[in-house]
């Protein structure tokens, strides 16, 4: 392997990229059911309005996704990331990707098992506003990485 083919060693394979992509998806879709039953859908009841039926669904739907995607993300930084740090390649959208991560791990679990009511409106939409945020972060990391690729094919 030449030396500049090196970077081949260190990006994600082709499955796991899938793996990534799949579980994120299903994570960004349930989140987005979940924001549209909660917010668009809740029906008036006697004692104030009624949940939607499908929240509870969103929610598993969403619960399962993201264990599939933590463990494929967890993949990440043991070679891609630090790898990539090192020779500097991505790191604003890296490491942009990488705090959102962590904060929408803190922030569900913290919405799941540990938040008051009081607390636990403002950490929901801190929660999906991150989400909405590493979904498009994403997007610009891919780009940026395709752009960088194309760029060293044609430099070849």
């Amino acid at each position: 392997m030449r030396r500049h083919d090196s970077w081949l060693r260190h990006r994600p394979s082709h499955q796991h990229q899938r793996w990534l992509y799949l579980s994120g998806a299903l994570l960004l879709l349930s989140g987005a059911g979940w924001l549209i039953s909660h917010y668009g859908l809740r029906a008036p009841g006697p004692f104030g309005d009624v949940p939607h039926p499908s929240e509870v669904w969103w929610l598993r739907m969403h619960g399962a996704a993201v264990i599939g995607f933590l463990l494929a993300f967890g993949a990440l930084l043991t070679i891609h990331v630090p790898h990539n740090w090192r020779r500097n390649l991505h790191r604003p959208s890296g490491l942009f990707l990488v705090l959102c991560v962590g904060l929408l791990a803190l922030s569900g679990y913290g919405l799941y098992y540990l938040v008051s009511d009081l607390s636990r409106a403002w950490i929901s939409v801190l929660h999906w506003t991150v989400g909405l945020l590493a979904a498009a972060g994403l997007g610009v990391h891919i780009v940026l990485a395709k752009r960088r690729e194309s760029a060293r094919r044609s430099a070849s």
